[in-house]
């Protein structure tokens, strides 16, 4: 079985990666494996046994400077790209990519785009803690690019075959905010028990009792909780460390960390360490009596199984996977509540029975508790019957789009553009798909230089109509009309579409016929050709991934479309609209539920021409355009029409 694991971008601890190392150490004891990290992790050192293949998701040089929706999109494309070097034979049979930050949503769109090699690959997402939920927790939806990531998670799960959960609340806690998850396998996280270390000398008479936070002070983690929850305890013998990086997550966006030492006024029982834990993290978990892991959402934390494995007791949240980590009253408590009020409580009675926690930490249950949840034999055992369930759930054929090859009709708008229109014709004729003709529309262009479309009609594949000038979308709507093709290639005059396109587009409908269209990423490129050296071009997504309006990241106009959407259901392009006919007409296909997938793959040549419409238009006037086209949808639906995400 040839498997590959993806480790997330956002993981600022390193805490999945490690997960991920240790579930890629031992699938590789029988499995093929290969495990992709960001750049920038550190990782230990490798694991006992067969070492597992790593890479690390460089962006490669042929997408550099190209557009993406954000960050976490652009690792998306080069984790992608790591996978095409590492299965250049074939696979993977099985990837997994965690929740957070959506890593495999591009690789996940290859496969809908029939992309080798991930076109029979089974596709899982861990459940981890998403960017969304943690968003929610922190307050910081608002944020654009919180926003975003909600929409390309909710995008990967709806495309997964499967989602691992890894035990306790979480999948509970997952259905309440996404409804409509994939089929669930539950999965726990491997994690050997380390070397007993020699108890601790116990402290004389009545100290205080030292609880240990370790995790960034951030607020979906719990930090501001614990800390009112310490300074509302009625009793003073009692001291917090906190261990962690700050972040802006404190009521106002503003530190944590400075609200919380402000909270405390220079109380000495305070102390705050901003240096995460690393090489010191034995030694904090030896000198303190209780872990606390107040989280509002919580997946399977992985300071949970190192304060296991030293033995130490935890107090935690009744969140996600805590309610399975933390065996209440034997390995540790857990609160009644999350929220400062329900650790305030459970902190005054530890307070007072501090000799509970000593026993508790000599039993030997918490250590034994670890040894049942990171059984690496079971975890070994459950990911044998995931890889019997078989292939990918999508990506296979359904049936055919039509009768031997459909005839494709490419539209090619034409204003003024003869230094560039013969390319983008040839580029149509120059199809691997043969069953094609192509239909230029002039749009009231009557200069010397237009005779090339003449020229270019003295091919029988070629036909040239002409119409006063009515821009771009009405160019497209006519060629749209007097089309004979089953499908409609619109391929702007300036721009062109690489051999493949077609035939590549065309399979993808034939896998999924209810799509309304089929784009690609664009190679951007100057007026003699040549690559544009900033952006480089644009990768979009598709319509059924962003919900905001302020960009548009569906697609460009260049597409394969089926012309029944012109000719039966009565779909235009927006002939009002200087620049965003392609974007609306997007937008109100999604509103009906009608989307399309994007191939992620530059086919084709999109020219940066200086004097264009486009280019000609400043920021401002950019901006007062989008706005007429938000008027036009609102007008369109007076009672709204700012839709969910798909997924």
């Amino acid at each position: 079985m040839k498997v590959c694991l993806i480790a997330p971008l956002d993981d600022p601890g390193g805490e999945l990666a490690r997960s991920c190392r240790r579930r890629a150490a031992l699938l590789a004891r029988r499995h093929e494996v290969t495990a992709i990290y960001p750049p920038r992790v550190e990782l230990a050192p490798p694991p006992s046994g067969p070492p597992p293949a790593e890479l690390i998701a460089e962006e490669p040089a042929d997408l550099r400077g190209v557009a993406f929706a954000s960050e976490d999109h652009r690792y998306s494309a080069a984790v992608l790209a790591a996978i095409e070097r590492a299965y250049e034979a074939g696979g993977p049979d099985y990837v997994e990519a965690c929740d957070r930050g959506a890593a495999g949503l591009v690789p996940l769109l290859a496969r809908e785009a029939g992309r080798a090699p991930l076109r029979a690959s089974l596709f899982a997402v861990r459940l981890v803690v998403s960017g969304e939920l943690r968003a929610v927790h922190d307050c910081t939806l608002g944020v654009p690019r919180a926003r975003r990531i909600c929409d390309l998670e909710r995008e990967q799960l709806r495309l997964a075959d499967r989602v691992v959960w890894p035990g306790g609340d979480v999948l509970d806690l997952y259905r309440r905010y996404y409804p409509n998850l994939p089929e669930p396998v539950r999965i726990g996280d491997p994690f050997p028990l380390p070397p007993e270390r020699p108890p601790r000398t116990p402290r004389e008479g009545r100290a205080p009792l030292r609880v240990l936070y370790v995790g960034p002070l951030q607020r979906h983690e719990g930090a501001l909780e614990l800390a009112l929850a310490c300074l509302r305890l009625p009793v003073d013998d009692w001291e917090l460390t906190m261990v962690g990086a700050d972040t802006q997550t404190a009521p106002a966006a503003q530190s944590m960390q400075l609200t919380i030492e402000a909270m405390f006024d220079r109380d000495p029982r305070l102390e705050i360490d901003g240096e995460p834990a690393g090489e010191r993290l034995q030694s904090l978990l030896s000198d303190h009596d209780l872990l606390a892991i107040p989280a509002g959402v919580a997946a399977w934390p992985e300071i949970a199984l190192e304060a296991m494995g030293a033995g130490l007791p935890i107090l935690a949240s009744p969140v996600g996977g805590l309610t399975e980590l933390v065996e209440h009253g034997v390995t540790g408590w857990l609160g009644s509540d999350s929220g400062h009020v329900a650790l305030g409580e459970a902190l005054s009675e530890l307070v007072e029975r501090r000799g509970e926690l000593e026993r508790m930490r000599a039993s030997g249950a918490i250590r034994e508790h670890l040894r049942s949840l990171g059984d690496e034999a079971s975890v070994a055992e459950a990911y044998e019957r995931l890889f019997e369930t078989g292939g990918a759930v999508v990506g296979r054929p359904r049936h055919a789009v039509g009768g031997g090859e459909p005839l494709v009709s490419g539209i090619v708008p034409y204003f003024r553009a003869s230094a560039y229109v013969e390319e983008a014709v040839d580029s149509l004729l120059a199809q691997t798909h043969r069953n094609l003709e192509v239909v230029v529309v002039n749009d009231g262009s009557f200069e010397e230089a237009d005779e090339v479309l003449g020229r270019l009609a003295q091919d029988p594949r070629v036909r040239v109509v002409t119409q006063l000038n009515g821009g771009d979308g009405s160019a497209r709507n006519l060629g749209a009309l007097v089309a004979r093709g089953e499908y409609l290639a619109m391929v702007d005059a300036d721009n062109a579409i690489e051999p493949q396109f077609v035939a590549r587009a065309l399979e993808v409908f034939e896998r999924q016929p209810e799509l309304a269209y089929v784009s690609c990423w664009l190679r951007f490129v100057q007026p003699d050709g040549s690559a544009n050296p900033e952006p480089a071009g644009y990768a979009p997504l598709g319509n059924s991934v962003l919900r905001d309006d302020e960009e548009n990241w569906d697609a460009d106009a260049l597409a394969l479309m089926p012309r029944g959407l012109f000719a039966e259901h009565g779909y235009r392009y927006e002939e009002g609209a200087a620049t965003t006919s392609d974007w609306e007409l997007y937008r109100r296909l999604r509103e009906d539920r009608r989307f399309g997938v994007v191939i992620p793959e530059r086919l084709a040549r999109y020219r940066v021409v200086p004097d264009s419409v486009l280019r000609s238009f400043d920021a401002q006037t950019q901006t007062r355009a989008m706005g007429e086209a938000l008027a036009r949808r609102r007008l369109r639906n007076p009672a709204g029409y700012w839709g969910e995400a798909v997924g």
